[in-house]
């Protein structure tokens, strides 16, 4: 293993597009977990307002991503739409350091961090088009190599956008962000796409905050057929739709958290923002190693079940954090919320394509648009039940949508149940003599 990453770095336009890599991730794991707290305490915005901001970030980075996705599989060109994202994002953050009003803040959430969200899915586009490397299997283990090091800087991220804050403000850290954003658009411009790279996209998922309403991922369509897979029986329509919906109920729970734990921790448990900071870093640390070892093992696993065990680890999780009184008891219930986002990651994808083995292309996007609608729904969702039932009935309604994933995926015999049930009770009723 360690010979096979030494080989990368011998890769013509890998370490450059590593720093890249890593200087967008630390802009978005800079900004992300602190948006709200920005959008409260700074812009004075309501929870409803509040909802309607991120909610509109989500579905303009999920327009653009959709769009620059397109365009660039059918022209071919990745690095210009890069470029262009990385200098909306820039400017989105630039401005944010001067703009507290709510409608020009909507504005610029629209047109700049949302079109800025798409950043992340282009810079694998734009790996897979400048690396210089003509084995995919090579090509492949690159791209996972970019992944984890967009996955470290969400470890340390949060915790040093946390010291940042405390030292300078939300100037101070919107500012270093966007210098980071430039930083990343520098790097690239400096780049070239490859003559050998494949100019083809390719989805790209990484550990850290799944839940970021400025994370959007494009999926399209592989130019040429995939590799052939060992052969699954096709599932029904039934099947697919209720995976489709229970993973929609737990990317919206998750998405919801991302948004109020923030404001929960540091308005409603008096908390710190350092103390945010421990627990996405912690969070982020958790799953790589999670999702490593789900990956190693995923062609051997129960994806079902395992995605079953995970919406019922997250019911727990919600529980618990509705019910916890202190920040300690929240730090270490992030190793639950990092089982849900491992198991989801590496084993839901698979298990959708494995339900549709004849259109692996349309089982990926239904997977991501899952997740997509999730984050969009989340903003509005979230906003309106902290204003209608506070932090800890929040928590609890996505206890309530977790628990409806759980049974989507189970998917108990209800008819024998009931008849079970009637059993028992008409024996209640009218015992034997």
């Amino acid at each position: 293993m360690n010979s096979r990453f030494a080989s990368l770095t011998r890769i013509h336009s890998f370490t450059p597009l590593a720093s890249a890599t890593l200087m967008l991730g630390i802009a978005m794991s800079f900004t992300a977990p602190y948006l709200s707290l920005f959008g409260v305490e700074q812009a004075g915005m309501s929870p409803l307002q509040l909802g309607l901001f991120m909610t509109l970030i989500a579905a303009s980075g999920v327009v653009a991503s959709a769009w620059a996705g397109k365009w660039s599989d059918k022209h071919g060109h990745h690095r210009g739409l890069l470029l262009a994202a990385l200098i909306a994002a820039a400017l989105g953050f630039l401005l944010l350091c001067f703009v507290r009003n709510y409608p020009a803040l909507l504005a610029i959430g629209v047109a700049f961090l949302g079109a800025g969200g798409s950043a992340m899915s282009l810079v694998f586009s734009f790996g897979r088009a400048a690396l210089p490397v003509h084995d995919e299997a090579e090509r492949s283990f690159a791209l996972a190599t970019l992944r984890t090091v967009l996955s470290m800087a969400w470890v340390f991220g949060p915790s040093v956008g946390a010291l940042v804050l405390a030292g300078a403000g939300f100037y101070g850290l919107f500012l270093f962000a966007a210098a980071c954003f430039a930083a990343c658009g520098v790097i690239v411009w400096r780049m070239r796409e490859s003559p050998a790279g494949d100019p083809h996209s390719a989805p790209a998922h990484y550990a850290g905050d799944p839940a970021s309403s400025l994370e959007v991922t494009t999926v399209t369509e592989p130019a040429e057929p995939p590799p052939p897979t060992p052969p699954h029986a096709p599932g029904t329509q039934r099947q697919i739709w209720r995976s489709v919906v229970a993973l929609t109920l737990v990317g919206l729970a998750a998405n919801a958290t991302m948004i109020v734990l923030p404001l929960y921790v540091v308005h409603g448990l008096k908390g710190t923002r350092l103390d945010v900071s421990i627990m996405l870093g912690l969070g982020a640390f958790l799953e790589i190693p999670m999702m490593l070892a789900l990956g190693a093992r995923g062609s051997t696993l129960n994806k079902l079940n395992w995605l079953a065990a995970c919406a019922a680890v997250h019911v727990v999780y919600f529980v618990a954090v509705a019910a916890s009184g202190t920040v300690n008891v929240l730090i270490p219930m992030q190793a639950f919320n990092a089982f849900v986002v491992a198991v989801t990651s590496c084993l839901g994808m698979t298990y959708m394509q494995d339900l549709m083995p004849r259109s692996p292309g349309a089982a990926t996007a239904l997977f991501f648009n899952a997740s997509r609608v999730g984050s969009i729904l989340s903003g509005v969702l979230s906003g309106v039940l902290v204003a209608g039932l506070g932090y800890r009935g929040t928590f609890l309604v996505c206890g309530c949508l977790a628990l409806g994933a759980l049974i989507l995926f189970a998917d108990p015999p209800w008819k024998r149940i009931a008849l079970r049930v009637r059993d028992r009770w008409d024996d209640w009723r009218h015992p034997a003599q």
